[in-house]
């Protein structure tokens, strides 16, 4: 037998297979697969070019799986409709099909009572306890996805804009964006922002990591942008606590280029959070490895060197992350 986690995302999607000795046999990534804002198009192509390598070589009779995907509990028949497809795609029968943020919950606290924030291309909150769980936030970029690198990236933009016509005061905002992406003037920043070649969503999400960088060098505007991001990924996390009631404390765990790789966001995230008893802590497994949990809890198997397998896998990933 084997354990099959996908993590679905708006910008990649990542694939790991295990033996039963939990032994990592495939690794694969691929495009988004967020059904919602790709495409069924797209979507169909990326699991193509995410699994079928894989599913020449083994069986799928044999493989157990969990999908963690995006926008699944945001439209009717969610699961029935993505389930049709990838039987269709790849000739397997997921297991389990859930949103992506309950994969990383399950990595970030080996599926105990706890709360999970994705904060990526676009956010999410899930918390369980018990039997009961809630979702917070994860409306989409059009009206949602607070906090998100897309957030910053919209709010960033549509500062430098305000800048550009004389609304807001110029800063170095403007300047150093304009360096940052090679722009010589306005009509390069409106072809940069409505480009047809690309993805709209991921175009202005990759703006998140310049904002960054701007803030680093001290831009108060950058800074400011940042720190509201922070304030509403905590909002989001007090939100699913006040149904859930979990007593302190509390623990938070998150995943997503945001928190965990942009300093001032995730500083100023954990200073609210633990404020009010909030426990903040990185995840104990990647959201592609807590998949591959979901999927082998969900098997009836309970060998703790399997969960320790993984557990080691993720902190020799980390590890060598750290050092490059």
């Amino acid at each position: 037998m084997y354990f099959l986690g996908i993590d679905g995302g708006g910008t990649k999607t990542i694939a790991c297979l295990f033996d039963e000795k939990g032994n990592l046999v495939f690794k694969n990534n691929s495009g988004p697969t967020n059904i919602l804002e790709n495409g069924e198009e797209i979507f169909r192509r990326n699991l193509r070019e995410l699994l079928s390598p894989v599913l020449k070589e083994i069986n799928p009779k044999y493989i157990k799986s969990c999908f963690g995907l995006p926008a699944v509990g945001e439209f009717r028949d969610d699961v029935r409709i993505l389930k049709n497809i990838i039987k269709e795609e790849l000739n397997l029968d997921p297991d389990i099909i859930v949103n992506d943020v309950v994969i990383g919950w399950a990595g970030g606290n080996l599926a105990q009572d706890s709360i999970h924030i994705v904060a990526g291309t676009g956010t999410i909150t899930y918390g369980k306890k018990g039997k009961k769980e809630i979702r917070v936030s994860g409306w989409g970029s059009i009206i949602g996805d607070e906090g998100s690198a897309y957030y910053i990236g919209y709010k960033t933009l549509n500062e430098v804009s305000r800048e550009l016509d004389g609304r807001s005061k110029r800063s170095n905002l403007s300047e150093l964006l304009f360096k940052e992406l090679n722009l010589k003037d306005y009509l390069d920043f409106i072809a940069f922002i409505y480009d047809p070649n690309k993805d709209r969503r991921s175009n202005i999400a990759s703006i998140a990591k310049i904002t960054y960088k701007i803030a680093l060098r001290g831009e108060k505007k950058a800074i400011k942008i940042l720190k509201e991001s922070a304030k509403e990924l905590a909002l989001t996390v007090i939100t699913a606590n006040r149904y859930l009631k979990i007593k302190r404390p509390i623990t938070v765990t998150y995943s997503g280029g945001v928190l965990e790789k942009n300093e001032i966001v995730r500083e100023e995230f954990i200073k609210i959070l633990e404020t009010k008893g909030y426990n903040v802590k990185a995840p104990k497994l990647s959201p592609v490895l807590g998949a591959v949990l979901l999927a082998y809890i969900n098997s009836n198997k309970k060998d703790s060197k399997f969960i320790d397998k993984l557990l080691k896998l993720y902190q020799e990933e980390a590890k060598s992350h750290d050092s490059n």
